[in-house]
């Protein structure tokens, strides 16, 4: 088993896929507006790399609100089968316009989309 954080959770997300679980990327995000209420739900990993999780929402959302208010967020991943969760914790920000942009012309249907690592 690798002790790196970010490789172990590489290897968990891959036994979760390659099981079959649905949703697999799925993940409980918890987040804090000015107003320090915590608000959660669930929403889809896109990717991971070595700066973090990567996921998009409507900038104009509860969610891209809070995020603009007060960058830091919580993630949970369960994997029943696995026996296993991961929980993340930390500063998000924002990612490139053009990495956005890319994201957005990927989608069947658009909306102001911006992206959080």
């Amino acid at each position: 088993m690798n002790t790196t954080p970010i490789v172990r959770f590489r290897e968990l997300l891959a036994q979760a896929e390659q099981l079959g679980i649905q949703a697999h990327n799925a993940f409980a995000l918890a987040t804090t507006g000015k107003e320090l209420q915590p608000a959660a739900r669930m929403v889809l990993l896109k990717d991971v790399d070595e700066q973090g999780l990567v996921f998009y929402t409507n900038l104009q959302s509860r969610k891209g609100r809070q995020l603009t208010d007060n960058p830091r967020a919580s993630a949970c991943f369960w994997w029943p089968q696995l026996q296993r969760q991961v929980r993340i914790e930390g500063r998000v920000e924002q990612v490139s316009d053009q990495e956005a942009d890319k994201y957005f012309v990927s989608r069947p249907r658009g909306s102001q989309i911006a992206a959080w690592a």
